[in-house]
């Protein structure tokens, strides 16, 4: 039983991890939960930077636009994390 639950724990754990964004900038790689700062030292200054709200109106974080090759590749950034990665064809 014990074998099972483990088997079923580490099964779990595994799809967690193959579940993070990521991004390729030339031959780097970004993914969820890297810094700001190694975002920036990869891919530079974003095309496009977008202040992101609370509902009640104050700053959680930051929407950082680069713009690669035909695609357009939006970044949340969050208490200085990178929060989500989203790609958008143009």
């Amino acid at each position: 039983m014990k074998r099972i639950v483990t088997a079923f724990v580490l099964t779990a754990l595994s799809v967690g991890f193959a579940s993070a964004d990521t991004y390729r900038f030339g031959s780097q790689v970004v993914t969820t939960g890297d810094s700001e700062g190694r975002l920036r030292q990869i891919a530079g200054k974003p095309d496009r930077e977008t202040p992101i709200e609370t509902p009640r109106g104050g700053l959680e974080g930051y929407r950082l636009e680069y713009f690669d090759h035909g695609k357009s590749v939006q970044i949340e950034i969050v208490d200085g994390r990178i929060r989500s990665i989203t790609q958008l064809q143009n």
